[in-house]
């Protein structure tokens, strides 16, 4: 009888701090987006939140196409209140038509300051729930100052509040990614692949990544995996080819003139921009080098485990961005796990000063990455040489630390 009672009393105990934490993180929530609302009523933008926004809530109480000319205008009308100019950004939809699936609940809300809160609070939680992801990757078990550090870190460093303030959905894409990363880790494979293929809402992001994870799995003969993930994508097909048949066709092409009239994107048009007659060629010969640097650690991936995989994941991650492919520096959001990472391999040992390289990092990189940005910017444009400091970094440090793993 004593140990039913006391079964009980745990039970009751368990639900009720259950409840305590729900209604603490719901309190805590509901604050947060107050917060949001305050700032978004009074700060205008989110400007890479709207085209999904609307698109999505067009979509929904009109059947209308996301990619079609109609929706693209009401965009700019919403944005600029008329049509885009040739020299402007067109704010096309751009996203895979599965991504609606992620922004109808917020495209409910027709109140767009509301809307941006709420989607702002729903980023904020992201970015929090990926420094703990991070953590937990690298099986980092740092001092409660450092924790809270990264913590810090993930919602206020460049590549955090740029895409938070601008509700670019990068953010998602990237604990997409890192909790893609985690379940293959703890081996949920099912999971890891549902994840993984919610991750392809930014494609160019990811389109890398996708690829090593199912050589990966296949090498190691996860072969749940590697079906989780192909079946996943084909569903989100499916589902948006039964919207609308052509849109993968109708997304292709607004992809493709994306680089019509956005800055430029890749390290062969920003070359080019610097060096008129060779950076073409210098931008090729990264594209190469890069490659080749791939291809060797994705070989040294094959039938590795994971505390291998992991930093050529990262190094992928960092490598998609200056290997030619059009990208932003908003994704970059998603190599937080490698700062993480090379913080905890800076934190070895048992000195008392062992926090000290690891806070330097974190510090360096949040400082230093708003005083570039501050220092280049034209307007409130970010330099082209915002793309590179963050992924040279993970280029130079992953390789090393996949070897460390091994040894």
């Amino acid at each position: 009888m004593k140990d039913s009672f006391g079964c009980q009393r745990a039970s009751r105990s368990t639900v009720f701090l259950a409840v305590f934490l729900v209604a603490i993180i719901s309190a805590l929530a509901i604050g947060l987006t107050i917060a949001n609302y305050r700032f978004a009523a009074t700060s205008p933008g989110g400007n890479d939140f709207i085209p999904r926004w609307l698109g999505t809530r067009l979509l929904l109480d009109r059947g209308q196409n996301p990619y079609s000319d109609e929706t693209s205008t009401a965009i700019q009308q919403f944005i600029y209140g008329r049509p885009a100019k040739d020299n402007e950004d067109q704010v096309l939809f751009v996203y895979p038509l599965y991504s609606t699936l992620l922004f109808a609940p917020f495209a409910l809300i027709g109140d767009y300051v509301l809307a941006r809160a709420v989607w702002m609070t729903t980023l904020e939680i992201a970015l929090l729930a990926l420094a703990i992801v991070s953590l937990r990757l690298t099986n980092w078990r740092p001092s409660l100052p450092i924790v809270a550090m990264t913590l810090l870190l993930a919602l206020i460093w460049y590549h955090g509040a740029r895409p938070l303030i601008n509700g670019n959905p990068s953010i998602l894409m990237a604990l997409f990614v890192g909790a893609t990363l985690l379940a293959i880790k703890v081996e949920r494979d099912v999971i890891a692949g549902v994840l993984l293929a919610l991750s392809t809402i930014k494609p160019q992001a990811v389109i890398l990544i996708v690829p090593l994870v199912l050589i990966w799995a296949y090498s190691r003969r996860r072969f749940r995996l590697m079906a989780s993930t192909l079946a996943s994508l084909a569903l989100l097909f499916l589902l948006a080819a039964i919207i609308e048949p052509s849109w993968f066709f109708q997304n292709i092409g607004q992809v493709m003139s994306y680089p019509d009239y956005t800055l430029a994107g890749t390290p062969g048009a920003i070359f080019e921009s610097w060096w008129p007659q060779t950076g073409g060629w210098l931008g090729l010969a990264l594209t190469l080098i890069i490659s080749g640097l791939l291809i060797w650690q994705w070989r040294n991936a094959w039938n590795s485990p994971f505390d291998i995989l992991l930093p050529v994941a990262l190094l992928t991650l960092a490598a998609t961005n200056l290997i030619g492919i059009t990208t932003a520096a908003s994704n970059y959001v998603a190599l937080f796990p490698g700062v993480v990472l090379v913080a905890a391999f800076l934190q070895r040992g048992q000195s008392r000063f062992r926090d000290w390289p690891a806070l330097i990092l974190m510090i360096g990189l949040l400082v230093g990455l708003w005083l570039l940005f501050w220092s280049s910017r034209s307007g409130r444009t970010q330099s082209p040489i915002m793309f590179f400091p963050l992924p040279v970094l993970l280029i130079l440090t992953m390789p090393f630390l996949a070897r460390a793993a091994r040894n």
